[in-house]
């Protein structure tokens, strides 16, 4: 780390613990108590976590440092006994490369079986004893860390023994580049253009990766990506841009054993892709010439304390578990507890103006014109002049460098115009509401509200659920539908425009989508606890004062004509042709109509408000939800009738639809369905199936290296329908289609041993259990009950029981008599 950066992130740190520590020194960052390290005896290092994420399964891993996979003996592996048991490679294989290391993974091993725990055992240390470099075996799940360590005992004799001396960072020296470098990959005919623009900085220091410096670095990244990626936003739509992808990486010391890297990647047209790449040059010079101000750096920090909590409450998988481990192993990063940098965050003492100066030195060291500087074209040019394009990027940076921009970026806007006086309004009816355990208010203009709280967590999830959806809606293109749901952020709401409407939401800490279903419509997000006020202020002003922003949908529109149909919508598309209510989207049937038809739509939802239900379920106190609501829902229209609900027949097509593409990642990627009951008993059972399937396919696909995710879900309408989505993502995909086949069809056959199906039960149960302590699983629980009158979680413990071989064979065997739609991307 440079002298000058290392000063900058230093004097934060130092003022973030000023009150406890010394200036001269940092403290150590304590580890996760789920986390347990050390040295066997054999000498190769360990890590265990106990992690209950998914009962009955953990995730294995062996690492080498220094050494590539090629030098692994790959053909060590017994690859035929791990897919047996559903033990599959991720994709490119079971070895990873990680800068210049190699990783061993070994996922999703059902450890409920003490005879495949061993069996893996002997597999991780069988591969650790074919090496003598520096290694360390870690384990992520549901294990007992204290009798898993005794076994390890046991195995590691198998293993000679490591006099390895473990050296993290002998070697690294920061090397700046006075020259750019550029890269030009020419692209096929017709294929999207990408410009990338990418700064080198050095590392954080190998012996302060586990202190306060590493996460304050950590921080000021994020700031500086939070600001940056919202500056080169907002230019690129008023320079009339068209981006289907816009990004802001950055690859952080905890990632690589080299140089961190800040790099932000625009995808667009040919003709545009020398003024993308201007408006990033020009954007970033700004801060680096000017800085931000004090507000908009205010802002940033309310946007990100609010995307930290959130990402804090959601619990680590296996996965990234592990990921953590061989980052400590192989970099030295922090294993401090999940959250840890959330903590630091909000416990600053540090004044904004201190701060602003920080976060702009730190801007400025991290850019610096055309030094450190990479800049790549990935365009269907025949050639690209070099020395122009330099010329052209340091032209524009000098420009944004010297004259500094008079728009303001930051987030606040006046908001006074949100404040209406709404006619008062009573509780007339208090009951209890059995699937959130929580209260139904039903207020005197007919509006309902269910409240449930879940205290200690200072926010809340909320939805507003809407009768009708869109099978009310004529004159529908085949994946226009699925576009409405984005249309409600492209109005003007309330006296703001719809960027600042969108900005006061994020400002504020509130999330807010909308989800337009077949048979209703839910606007949901989540909110500080003390954000309910504003949060009903905002969803009155989208009720009752939205007008259409056409400038708003043209960006969009331009925008989405970019956007390609994600495998599974492309799957969907094949099996559902014709299907004009499709909640699917499709760029091709976006049109200059559609936001009339979304328009007439959502005046539609809106002026009966009391055919649906508020839902808010978190960190709520009840007297104060009981007084806000009081003074603001008198504001939601009403009707007496209800919203009609309109038939919509249509059946997929039956049989297979296959294809071949040649863009994208490879893999075969197949769509099974079929029509099934929707109960609770098949909603919990439905996982289990999927699993079973994934077993199948993985021992099937054996010596591909191709790997195996399945995800299933339900249908309500028009038919109650199953259905699983398979992705098998690897580099041979053109001849794996057959053996995809062959494990559907295995898995149709199938009988599930008691010992499995015990453990998928119990699986069920605890997932289930853990699932509802959740407010968004809460609210989606509720959305279901009142939106398609289905009750899915009440009586979990039932429907989990009822879980039965017979059962999941029928609904194996049905899925694979269904219809099936299959691409494979060679």
């Amino acid at each position: 780390m440079s002298p000058r950066l290392l000063h900058i992130i230093l004097s934060l740190a130092v003022l973030t613990f000023s009150r406890t520590v010394p200036a001269q020194t940092l403290p150590s960052l304590p580890m996760d108590s789920k986390i347990q390290k050390g040295t066997l005896r054999c000498g190769i290092a360990y890590y265990l976590v106990k992690n209950d994420e998914v009962k009955g399964f953990a995730d294995f891993a062996v690492v080498r440092r220094g050494e590539t996979p090629a030098a692994a003996a790959p053909e060590s592996l017994e690859t035929g006994w791990l897919s047996r048991h559903g033990i599959g490679p991720r994709p490119g294989g079971y070895f990873q490369d990680v800068d210049g290391s190699t990783v061993l993974h070994l996922d999703k091993v059902p450890v409920y079986d003490v005879n495949v725990l061993d069996s893996t055992l002997l597999v991780t240390f069988g591969q650790a004893a074919l090496s003598r470099a520096d290694e360390a075996v870690i384990v992520s799940g549901d294990i007992d860390p204290v009798e898993l360590k005794k076994k390890m005992d046991i195995f590691s004799m198998l293993v000679p023994q490591h006099f390895v001396e473990s050296s993290l960072a002998p070697n690294y020296v920061w090397e700046p580049s006075v020259m750019p470098s550029i890269v030009f990959t020419r692209t096929c005919s017709g294929e999207r253009g990408l410009v990338r623009v990418a700064y080198a900085s050095p590392r954080t220091p190998y012996d302060q990766m586990n202190t306060a410096q590493a996460i304050v670095m950590g921080i000021f990244s994020r700031e500086f990506q939070t600001l940056a990626l919202r500056r080169i936003e907002r230019n690129l739509r008023e320079a009339g841009i068209p981006y289907g992808k816009l990004e802001m990486n950055y690859l952080n010391s905890t990632e690589t054993g080299g140089d961190e890297e800040f790099a932000v990647e625009v995808q667009t047209d040919r003709a545009h892709l020398e003024a993308a790449m201007k408006t990033v040059s020009q954007t970033l010079a700004g801060m680096d010439g000017f800085g931000v101000s004090e507000r908009e750096f205010t802002d940033a920090k309310k946007v990100m304390m609010a995307d930290m909590v959130r990402r804090g409450s959601n619990p680590l998988s296996n996965r990234k578990y592990v990921d953590r481990c061989v980052a400590h192993f192989l970099y030295g990063a922090n294993l401090a507890p999940y959250g840890e940098e959330t903590r630091l965050f909000a416990r600053k003492s540090v004044a904004d103006s201190t701060e602003t100066r920080l976060f702009n030195q730190f801007a400025t060291s991290v850019l610096s014109q055309l030094s450190n500087l990479t800049l790549e074209y990935r365009a269907d040019l025949d050639s690209l002049d070099e020395d122009e394009a330099l010329f052209q990027y340091n032209l524009a940076y000098l420009y944004g460098s010297t004259f500094r921009e008079s728009r303001d970026y930051s987030w606040q806007r006046d908001t006074a115009s949100l404040e209406v006086a709404c006619p008062r309004v009573k509780i007339r009816e208090t009951k209890p509401e059995p699937v959130s355990g929580g209260t139904l208010w039903t207020f005197s203009n007919g509006v309902r509200v269910v409240y449930k709280r879940v205290p200690g967590l200072g926010s809340f999830d909320y939805a507003l659920l809407l009768g009708g959806g869109l099978s009310g809606v004529t004159g529908l293109v085949e994946g226009e539908g699925g576009y409405f749901g984005d249309m409600l952020s492209l109005y003007d709401a309330g006296g703001l425009s719809a960027s600042d409407f969108r900005d006061h939401l994020a400002v504020n800490g509130i999330t807010m989508g909308t989800q337009v279903a077949l048979t209703f419509t839910s606007i949901g997000g989540s909110a500080p606890s003390s954000k309910l006020p504003t949060l009903l202020k905002a969803l009155l002003a989208l009720a009752n004062s939205r007008t259409v922003n056409r400038g708003e949908f043209d960006i969009y529109l331009r925008n989405a004509a970019w956007a390609r149909l994600s495998m599974e919508d492309r799957l969907y598309s094949m099996m559902y042709p014709g299907f004009s209510h499709s909640t699917r989207k499709n760029p091709a049937a976006l049109n200059s109509a559609t936001q009339a038809k979304a328009a007439q739509f959502y005046e539609g939802r809106f002026s009966r408000v009391n055919d649906g239900m508020l839902v808010l379920v978190g960190d709520l106190d009840e007297s104060t939800v009981r007084r806000t609501l009081l003074r603001y829902m008198g504001g939601f229209r009403t009707q007496k009738n209800s919203v009609p609900r309109n038939t919509v027949h249509y059946r997929p097509a039956p049989g297979t639809v296959s294809r071949t593409e040649t863009d994208g990642p490879k893999g075969v990627f197949v769509r099974l369905d079929t029509e099934y009951p929707l109960s609770g008993v098949n909603y919990v059972l439905a996982e289990a199936a999927a699993e079973v399937l994934r077993r199948h396919i993985v021992a099937a696909l054996d010596g591909t290296g191709l790997s195996v995710a399945v995800q299933a879900g339900f249908h309500s309408y028009p038919q109650e329908r199953l259905w699983m989505y398979v992705a098998c993502e690897g580099a041979d995909a053109g001849k794996a289609l057959p053996a995809v086949r062959k494990g559907i069809r295995n898995a149709g056959a199938s009988t599930v041993s008691k010992k499995d199906l015990d453990a998928f039960k119990a699986m069920a149960m605890a997932e289930t259990a853990k699932e509802l302590t959740l407010p968004e699983t809460m609210v989606t629980a509720v959305v279901a009950r009142y939106g398609i009158g289905k009750d899915l979680v009440s009586h979990y413990k039932e429907s989990v029981n009822g879980i039965t071989a017979a059962r999941l064979s029928d609904m194996l065997s049905s899925l694979a008599a269904g219809s099936v739609a299959e691409i494979v991307v060679e």
